[in-house]
């Protein structure tokens, strides 16, 4: 690619050489680092401001530029690949209206804590303030909604940015970090030796926030004396401690309550699984639980509003531990009053606590052996009901179906709105990093994510769950699908909007069903053709769920 007529050429540097100090451009410098911490995705447009790097992704045989066709996929497509793996998702845009389609995804990213390298393109440093075409202030737009923003306005500064940039991105309360290069930044020359470089920067590293010993037995001996306990599981347990907290619920023999961020935390199956508490996203066993509770053990969650719907959610005088990675993610939860407040880093917690309470010959008692008993028979009570004899297909009757229809370590993503209700209360997890949400709740962010997620794991069920109105949002995308072979299966529940016949026009398969008996076969060959798939399922115009009707928890109607 050429920017702005004839450049100079730069040398292309091999590994052998890289081991000596050697002149490169700073395009060249941020690929170099990027490709060392094993990076095989960039997803983004090229565009004038941001050429250069482009033009050294390609100089790579491992890196595979992935082309969006509007900027705000890009980031859904870094995000779905983080939160699939755990990994530091990259996109890359160019500088004015292109950058500035960032903002949803930091915004979701940041909330959720995902780890993402932004990289965008900006207008020479000489014309920074003085209103040049496509120049935006990205970085003080995007402060609040990021980790940090760096406005790179020397080429030698790149690499001490980089370094700084992926230890914030990766390490503590992880999440997005902006960095704005200009164009002549991107093509200035530097020498470093990325050998020495490369090894001083994997030694630098920020220590976990850590449980202290006191506050572990003050945490034993509250649970001790609980006669109804439970352990709520948020948004950054999933995928991380999935394991560990198996064997602390197995221990204790208590129950598990998730969050919607917290679903895929613990396994949906488990005997111990009680289910969802909240207004909106909840089954009605899982709020009985931890309404019932008088001590709930909350690790990682916020207990916003989609959580509690207000400070009485629980019951009055139930007492409440809060563990989180970070302060300030504490200091969010404001609707309701903790008993113990630990910042500390979660699985570190949960490890802990683990290992003190088998060094006291832990056992649980009766009564807590009696409620887990119970919870079975409750399983069934208050299940919900999924046939119906309708002639129309109902939504629940479809979540089953296709979750039937598809693997147990499949990944499925989803937009906001009935589609997400629907299978957060219907739509079993059953492995973290599988059940693929954003808090921010931007409507197209599923398909971008789904396709992310895709890339990451190339042989593995990817489904994108959403309703007309979000594909409607991310329609296009469905070409960016096809033009880079990722065979993603989308299946749309269609109460007004047609696609299927706009899909094959683009060059995707699609198939129409309107019996819930035709999903499963329409899934396996959907997985068959591994190839972009779309499934359009015609659902009743009228399907309800169970919601609150006022935020609260006593405004919660079943719908069956």
């Amino acid at each position: 690619m050429a920017l702005w007529g004839i450049e100079e050429k730069v040398k292309h540097y091999f590994a052998d050489e890289l081991e000596k100090e050697a002149e490169m451009t700073g395009a060249q410098f941020v690929v170099k680092f990027l490709e060392k911490k094993e990076v095989a995705h960039i997803f983004g447009i090229p565009g004038a401001a941001i050429l250069p790097f482009y033009d050294a992704v390609l100089e790579q045989e491992h890196m595979r530029a992935i082309n969006v066709h509007q900027g705000q996929t890009a980031i859904f497509m870094a995000e779905g690949y983080a939160r699939s793996t755990g990994k530091v998702g990259i996109c890359a845009l160019t500088s004015g209206g292109g950058t500035t389609n960032f903002l949803t995804g930091l915004d979701s990213a940041h909330g959720d804590s995902i780890p993402l390298i932004v990289l965008t393109g900006q207008v020479t440093t000489n014309l920074i303030g003085k209103d040049a075409f496509q120049e935006a202030p990205l970085v003080e737009m995007a402060r609040a909604v990021t980790k940090a923003t760096y406005l790179v306005t020397k080429t030698e500064d790149l690499p001490k940015v980089m370094s700084e940039a992926w230890r914030l991105a990766t390490q503590g309360r992880k999440g997005p970090v902006l960095i704005d290069i200009p164009v002549n930044v991107q093509r200035g020359l530097l020498k470093i030796n990325l050998e020495d470089y490369l090894k001083e920067e994997k030694g630098e590293h920020i220590d976990l926030v850590k449980v202290s010993d006191s506050q572990l037995e003050e945490v034993f001996t509250m649970i001790e004396k609980a006669e109804r306990p439970v352990l709520l599981v948020g948004g950054r347990v999933a995928g991380n401690v999935s394991n560990e907290l198996i064997g602390l619920a197995q221990l204790l023999q208590i129950p598990i309550v998730s969050s919607l961020m917290g679903k895929d935390g613990f396994p949906n199956y488990h005997r111990l699984y009680a289910g969802m508490a909240g207004p909106v996203c909840q089954t009605q066993l899982g709020n009985k639980t931890i309404y019932e509770s008088d001590l709930i053990v909350n690790l990682g969650e916020w207990f916003d509003s989609r959580s509690t719907g207000g400070r009485n959610f629980f019951e009055e005088g139930c007492k409440i531990i809060h563990i989180n990675t970070a302060e300030e993610e504490i200091l969010f939860s404001h609707h309701v009053p903790d008993e113990l407040v630990i910042a500390s880093d979660v699985r570190n917690f949960i490890l802990k606590l683990h290992n003190l309470i088998r060094s006291r010959e832990y056992k649980p008692n009766t009564k807590a052996l009696k409620r887990i008993e119970s919870l079975q028979i409750e399983k069934t009570n208050l299940a919900r009901q999924t046939d119906s004899e309708s002639s129309l297909l109902k939504s629940q009757q479809m979540i089953t179906e296709v979750r039937k229809g598809i693997r147990p370590d499949a990944i499925v993503t989803l937009d906001w709105g009935l589609g997400r209700i629907w299978a957060s209360q219907l739509y079993d997890a059953h492995e973290p990093r599988r059940f693929l949400i954003d808090r921010a709740g931007a409507m197209g962010w599923s398909l971008g994510a789904a396709m992310g997620a895709q890339l990451a794991y190339p042989q593995r069920q990817v489904v994108n769950l959403l309703g007309d109105a979000s594909l409607g949002m991310s329609l296009e995308e469905l070409a960016t699908a096809v033009k880079h072979d990722i065979p993603v299966v989308i299946v749309v529940f269609r109460k007004e909007l047609e696609f299927a016949t706009a899909a094959r026009g683009i060059g995707v398969q699609a198939e129409f069903v309107e019996q819930p008996e035709q999903i499963t076969g329409a899934l396996t060959r959907a997985f068959s053709a591994y190839r972009p798939y779309l499934i359009e399922i015609l659902i009743d115009s009228d399907a309800q769920r169970s919601v609150s009707m006022n935020g609260t928890r006593s405004g919660v109607r079943e719908v069956s």
